[in-house]
């Protein structure tokens, strides 16, 4: 018998804002509206409860709705890959089992968010994470973890069976080639809005992006110039948009994305504390960067 192929991450899968209301409630109407809008748009998958989609300031409640309503909206068009980030190993597998339980294909987790975890530990939380038997996204962001998944520790965790990708935070365009070379069966998803089209001519395979929540056209229109190897069509459209696209490496990247998709008419309100609005001159340069590249042809 053939040996099982490892789940596919190829394409763009949306790490996705949570809607909230006036009163900083989330707002799930709104949240599935969107992932439906993102599903029609011919994203490859929506990915909640990371980093964007402020899963540290969710309650178990709203985090387990959130997954819930994902899946209704897309209505098993395109896959649900939920964040499952947690302080310990044993938290992050009972997210995953809740994934599990609600039918989504596959899971994204940073290393443990408690401590600076060493190797071992970084090691001993994924493998606690496979025991539910779903493929992970392993999540290297050193700035928010004070853990950088190296290339080294990317293939010591590919020695998990279920460990089948990881989603490349460091910004670092170095890391693709270097990640290849350490654990070549693993997928290199550029996890940096900034970095893409480098990324896709070093080999990555797929975009876990971010202001695709606002602008999932020109993602997949830049997309689909790196799939093909037109890197000639691709670099006049990354070039205009990456002023905005900075802003995804940037630790107020939530609200930029946020007020991106205020400006092309999908509202996701404002953000949770310990979040601030961004000052007001702050807000209009993101808006003016936002409509040009709704200007931009495709």
């Amino acid at each position: 018998m053939a040996a099982a192929q490892p789940y596919q991450f190829r394409g763009i899968y949306v790490a996705s804002t949570m809607a909230l209301t006036p009163d900083g409630g989330i707002d799930l109407d709104g949240f599935a509206r969107h992932c439906a809008w993102l599903a029609d748009a011919g994203v490859m998958g929506i990915i909640p409860n990371g980093s964007l989609g402020e899963y540290e300031t969710l309650s178990d409640e709203e985090r387990a709705a959130a997954v819930k309503v994902a899946r209704e909206a897309v209505g098993g068009r395109i896959p649900i890959v939920p964040g499952v980030s947690a302080k310990s190993g044993t938290e992050a597998r009972r997210w995953a089992e809740h994934a599990a339980s609600l039918g989504c294909p596959a899971v994204m987790a940073l290393p443990p968010t408690s401590h600076a975890p060493t190797g071992d530990e970084v090691v001993a939380h994924f493998k606690e994470i496979a025991r539910v038997g779903l493929p992970i996204i392993a999540y290297n962001n050193p700035f928010s973890t004070r853990v950088d998944l190296v290339p080294e520790l990317i293939g010591r965790l590919a020695e998990i069976d279920q460990v089948v990708a990881v989603k490349e935070f460091s910004q670092d365009i170095r890391r693709v080639a270097a990640i290849q070379e350490y654990a070549p069966e693993i997928q290199v998803l550029c996890g940096s809005d900034d970095t893409f089209v480098e990324a896709m001519l070093m080999g990555a395979v797929g975009w876990i992006a971010g202001f695709v929540n606002a602008f999932p056209a020109h993602s997949l229109a830049l997309w689909q110039h790196c799939a093909a190897g037109d890197f000639t069509a691709a670099l006049p459209l990354y070039r205009a948009m990456l002023p905005l696209l900075r802003y995804d490496a940037d630790p107020r990247f939530v609200q930029a994305v946020k007020i991106a998709q205020d400006e092309v008419g999908h509202r996701a309100g404002g953000v949770r504390l310990p979040r601030l609005p961004l000052p007001a001159s702050e807000e209009s340069t993101v808006r003016a960067l936002a409509r040009r590249v709704k200007a931009l042809s495709l």
